[in-house]
């Protein structure tokens, strides 16, 4: 390889610190010259990478610690792969021990973008199949309610008896939005 090698390092939310470092160690110890880190969504728009893809020239070299860290839909992947390889440079994955440099790597870059969908969606089951099991146990799922029905009826008389909203939102430590919602009910809670 005559051109630079660069790293892309992409967490989803700033809560994934540990994955960022591990990457980033990975693409170092891989001998990339410059590592490129994003917080961004797979499924979203990745402008670090997008100009990444810009930057790259014949020779160059885009690496990633898996295949995922790049996108998360085959459609997606075959996307930025072909804008890689059509500004001359290739893409290789670490985990999946992938690169397009070569003649098989390139033939495997179709098996690899299905294996990151089929991953993605068996993830998918797995969590709706909990869901689902969640449900069937009687577990409430979703934002608990600021404010159960009793209190909100005991608001919504208070409010009708004009007693000011903004001393009921402190009083019962909710936003005055809540109050505001309850207030606007048509008939008492």
């Amino acid at each position: 390889m005559s051109g630079t090698n660069f790293g892309y390092v992409r967490v989803s939310t700033g809560r994934q610190d540990m994955g960022r470092d591990a990457q980033r160690r990975a693409l170092e110890t891989a001998g990339c010259d410059e590592i490129v880190e994003e917080q961004a969504s797979g499924r979203k728009a990745r402008p670090a990478l997008a100009g990444l893809v810009e930057r790259l020239g014949p020779g160059d070299m885009v690496t990633v610690f898996r295949f995922d860290r790049i996108s998360r839909s085959v459609a997606d992947f075959y996307a930025i792969g072909e804008r890689i390889r059509g500004r001359g440079a290739s893409l290789r994955s670490l985990a999946e021990q992938f690169d397009t440099s070569t003649p098989m790597g390139r033939a495997m870059m179709g098996f690899a973008a299905i294996w990151a969908e089929l991953e993605v969606e068996t993830t998918r089951e797995r969590v709706n199949n909990g869901l689902a099991a969640a449900r069937a146990r009687g577990q409430v799922l979703g934002r608990r309610r600021a404010i159960d029905t009793t209190t909100a009826g005991k608001i919504k008389r208070r409010l009708d008896a004009g007693e000011p909203g903004k001393e009921l939102a402190r009083e019962y430590r909710v936003s005055p939005r809540t109050i505001r919602r309850i207030r606007d009910r048509e008939t008492t809670v």
